[in-house]
């Protein structure tokens, strides 16, 4: 009965009951004139805005809507269709089966961990059906006991693949590549590109290692700037020799998994602690091309669609992480 009456209605007939109730209350000190004024303005915006009922606004969303939408909350429980950080269960689709699934993530429950995101990602791309338990990071509350009984130190993400228990990232990541061979392979086959693999992944570790240094020196930080930019050139000149707009060529690897949440969060918190910009829109002159494309390529993907955030969520998550971020002078 609610949904099939016009909604303006509810709105607007509440506010003329109260006007006439404040007048009949001895409430207000407004003079009948201007009652009645109030009154009447209120009968004419009802009858101006005839929109129909709850549920004419109901049928003319559905029809404006793409199948894919319309079944997206009856969806949710199986984890079917495009991929949403409200899936508690993902199958992806129909031919996989809730008592298949093997793999359980214990991931953060605000979507900051970088180190649960490149689990996520990974997951995602290779279209492994999962489960989801959602665990706060310490800087926001106390684990629970349940989850300290699984991972005594607490740290996230675990992931438990048929009954083993994974409790560090890089872990979790080759073990879904070894036990899931049929599904994407993000681990190159060529021994030559094996080999490449390793060599960047050793970059990874060495941008993250400059960034840091300079996003939490509390000290002159000119030494620590110059250190970053050359790394970051690094970084430019291996995506620079890519036919691709990966790291490995035109296909997604493990390597862009490694990479991916560490220089989005490099990119955010380096534009707003240290006015140091590395991302920029369309048609913008650039030193960072190469990383400018690669972001672009990894926004192709729906796995990275899924798990990306934004500056605002950084530059507010990243303080309470690493115990503090230091503004550049101007920046």
């Amino acid at each position: 009965v609610i949904f099939g009456s016009n909604p303006f209605q509810s709105l607007f007939g509440n506010v003329a009951s109260s006007i006439s109730n404040i007048q009949q209350q001895g409430m207000t000190t407004m003079s009948s004139d201007k009652i009645s004024e109030l009154q009447a303005l209120t009968a004419k915006t009802l009858s101006s805005h005839n929109i129909g009922s709850w549920d004419d606004i109901r049928s003319s969303l559905e029809s404006k809507q793409t199948p894919e939408e319309r079944n997206f909350r009856s969806s949710l429980g199986k984890g079917y269709g495009k991929p949403s950080p409200l899936h508690k269960l993902r199958l992806f689709d129909e031919s996989n089966k809730e008592e298949d699934v093997r793999v359980t993530l214990y991931r953060d429950s605000a979507s900051w961990c970088p180190y649960c995101q490149k689990v996520w990602m990974t997951l995602e791309q290779k279209r492994i059906p999962y489960r989801i338990e959602k665990i706060n990071m310490r800087c926001y509350g106390e684990k629970p006991a349940s989850f300290m009984a699984v991972q005594p130190g607490g740290n996230i993400p675990v992931a438990i693949i048929d009954g083993v228990t994974y409790n560090q990232s890089n872990d979790i990541i080759f073990a879904l590549e070894e036990q899931f061979p049929d599904h994407e392979t993000l681990v190159p086959e060529d021994p030559k590109q094996r080999m490449k693999a390793q060599e960047l992944l050793r970059l990874e570790r060495k941008i993250f290692s400059v960034w840091m240094n300079w996003l939490t020196s509390g000290a002159s930080s000119g030494r620590q700037r110059d250190n970053f930019i050359s790394v970051l050139n690094e970084v430019e000149a291996e995506l620079s020799a890519t036919k691709g707009g990966f790291f490995l060529g035109e296909r997604v690897s493990v390597v862009d998994m490694m990479f991916t949440p560490f220089l989005e969060r490099i990119d955010s918190s380096m534009l707003f602690f240290k006015g140091f910009q590395i991302r920029v829109a369309p048609g913008e002159s650039t030193n960072f091309p190469a990383v400018n494309r690669w972001f672009d390529a990894m926004e192709t993907l729906e796995s990275y669609q899924l798990t990306k955030s934004d500056h605002y969520t950084h530059c507010w998550d990243l303080p309470p992480q690493l115990g503090g971020c230091v503004s550049e002078t101007g920046s």
